[in-house]
């Protein structure tokens, strides 16, 4: 009896696009433009979640994060680049975000893309850097691998 051929590989989600005009996937933009933590949810090695909270900024039409390169989310990512992307509730459990996407490790390293995205980042987490007492050198050096994560799924409410 010979074995059946493996299934064809499935074709990666398109990217989501975002209606401006639907009040969820407005929030959902608002929110990426504000929010200064978002989780990040990646799948390890034994296929279980893990999630940890990460500094991100929106451009385009990703949610770009500044990670290390030898760590757990990174090698999770190299093995399996889906992801979900969230962000708190309300206190009263509503105003729901959560995205389904796919990450990729970039060529570009954080030196450069911090050059591009300086002035956004800076707006950003300034605050949060000066309550570290880190620099921005420190924040690159660090964590000098961008993850882009491209939305393929909104689930809101």
């Amino acid at each position: 009896m010979s074995a059946s051929p493996p299934a064809p590989s499935p074709e990666p989600p398109a990217p989501f696009d975002f209606d401006p005009a639907n009040p969820v996937h407005a929030r959902a933009l608002a929110r990426l433009g504000t929010e200064e933590v978002a989780w990040l949810g990646t799948i390890d090695r034994h296929g279980f979640p893990h999630a940890v909270p990460v500094w991100f900024l929106w451009e385009g039409d990703t949610i770009q994060v500044l990670v290390q390169p030898g760590s757990v989310k990174t090698r999770n990512v190299r093995r399996d680049p889906k992801v979900l992307v969230h962000f708190e509730t309300d206190a009263e459990g509503e105003d729901v975000t959560v995205f389904q996407g796919l990450a990729e490790l970039s060529e570009e390293s954080a030196a450069e893309w911090i050059e591009r995205l300086r002035e956004p980042y800076l707006a950003k987490y300034r605050a949060g850097l000066e309550r570290l007492g880190w620099s921005l050198d420190r924040m690159t050096g660090d964590y000098s691998t961008v993850l882009r994560v491209r939305p393929t799924k909104l689930i809101g409410w």
